[in-house]
């Protein structure tokens, strides 16, 4: 009986203790709501951001460290990408952490945000070169994904049947909070 009590209250002191807002939020009012809340973050963010990076160099540099394969330091994650070894580039996984640019086998850098959809236009400067915001994409992926809208779905990344665009279940998770920051 003492046995489960005490597991029952380090389950529960330990879910407190991991459930507490991050100290970075302690001067944002979160009992706002709506687009007071939205704009107490924003400030928040543009307020406490120390770093801006130039679209180039800056933000092909950025990418070539954060988004590293884990272990690795020659290779970066293509977002929405999902198969290195189909023998199909534009679904490739990873690559080579210095093959961007924008031939049909290097990685680009992904508005995941689409640039054209923003207002207003988020351009390559400020918000538009945003690392937060940029992910290494297959130049084709990148490509077909264009500036469609992201939608629900299941498997891989690709076009729905609507048209839109699903990031696949691996990135979906990461596009939601790049577009909750966005």
């Amino acid at each position: 009986m003492l046995k489960a009590n005490l597991t029952l209250l380090l389950t529960l002191v330990s879910g407190f203790l991991f459930s507490q807002v991050p100290s970075y939020y302690n001067d944002v009012n979160l009992n706002l709501t709506g687009q007071a809340l939205q704009n107490e973050l924003a400030a928040k963010i543009t307020n406490s951001q120390t770093t801006v990076l130039t679209y180039t160099p800056g933000v092909w540099d950025a990418l070539k460290q954060t988004d590293l394969v884990p272990g690795s330091n020659s290779r970066v994650v293509l977002i929405y990408g999902y198969n290195d070894s189909d023998g199909v580039t534009n679904t490739d996984r990873t690559r080579g952490v210095n093959d961007n640019g924008g031939g049909t086998s290097d990685w680009n850098r992904e508005h995941v945000y689409p640039k054209s959809l923003a207002n207003p236009n988020l351009g390559t400067t400020g918000a538009g070169a945003d690392a937060h915001n940029l992910r290494p994409a297959d130049v084709s992926r990148n490509s077909n994904r264009g500036s469609r809208k992201f939608a629900d779905g299941a498997g891989n990344s690709g076009v729905t049947s609507q048209g839109h665009w699903y990031p696949g279940d691996e990135f979906k998770g990461d596009v939601a909070r790049m577009m909750m920051y966005m």
